[in-house]
């Protein structure tokens, strides 16, 4: 039950992470991925299990939180041109 609640408690964080990337400043997605990434160095120096489980956690984790970022910042960019084009239609009906 225990790996249960872990698992749920981690989607939780990366729906949490997914939504705040959407609506936070472009640079807040950096934060995530730089905190798990010193907090995996400090796992792997310090807890006794394998290197390669360690490696594969950071490697899938980075991944995970990097796609998430470039997905939210593609998001916006789409939507900023949508705006732009927006502003453009309602410029030429005026005239």
């Amino acid at each position: 039950m225990s790996d249960f609640k872990r698992l749920l408690i981690g989607m939780l964080v990366i729906a949490i992470l997914h939504v705040l990337d959407r609506y936070l400043p472009k640079w807040f997605g950096a934060i995530p991925g730089i905190a798990f990434l010193l907090l995996m160095i400090y796992v792997i120096f310090t807890k006794d299990q394998s290197l390669l489980i360690k490696l594969t956690v950071l490697i899938v984790g980075e991944a995970l939180l990097n796609g998430i970022w470039l997905e939210a910042l593609e998001d916006r960019k789409k939507k900023a041109s949508r705006e732009i084009e927006k502003m453009k239609a309602k410029d030429l009906s005026r005239k």
